[in-house]
């Protein structure tokens, strides 16, 4: 009897501290006590368009890492020159910095295969929320550094905030 007394005990206090009471804050939104996130997001996809046949300037410093976003040709061409290859999918992506702007995202140089994706870009107010996943996969007899650059309209415009995801 009493090794079915204290489990019951123990499940009727995990119930009674799981529970799941919704408060205000001081702005007046509805949030999720246990973690503090807002119930009613106003997030907004962005689309964008991935840029095509560049690389990362040799001159760039390696603690020129991160995202940033570049609203001008000169600003842009600081970091990046074209790299044009052979047949028509080998020109570099035009970017009309008149209608668009550029987040641009540049990883450290490594050996072990460095990658970025699973980007996606949201807009909520006035801040451009940008989430990616830098990955380092096999050992290359050669080091890269990989980048990517996001052409966005300039309709979707905001304070840009990066977060990363890194994995090994």
């Amino acid at each position: 009897m009493r090794k079915l007394f204290i489990p019951l005990i123990l499940i009727g206090l995990l119930l009674t501290a799981c529970n799941n009471n919704t408060s205000s804050n001081h702005d007046g939104n509805t949030t999720n006590d246990s973690i503090g996130i807002p119930e009613e997001s106003h997030m907004e996809p962005v689309p964008f368009a991935l840029g095509q046949n560049y690389f990362v300037k040799n001159k760039v410093p390696e603690d020129k890492n991160g995202a940033f976003k570049l609203e001008s040709q000169e600003a842009f061409d600081e970091f990046f020159s074209p790299a044009a290859s052979m047949g028509d999918s080998g020109i570099p992506s035009k970017i009309d910095f008149e209608k668009e702007f550029v987040i641009a995202i540049i990883s450290a140089s490594s050996d072990l295969k460095p990658s970025i994706d699973s980007i996606s870009l949201n807009k909520e107010g006035a801040e451009l929320l940008l989430k990616y996943k830098e990955s380092f996969g096999e050992k290359q007899s050669f080091t890269m550094r990989p980048q990517a650059i996001l052409i966005v309209e300039k309709k979707f415009d905001g304070t840009l905030k990066p977060e990363v995801r890194s994995s090994l």
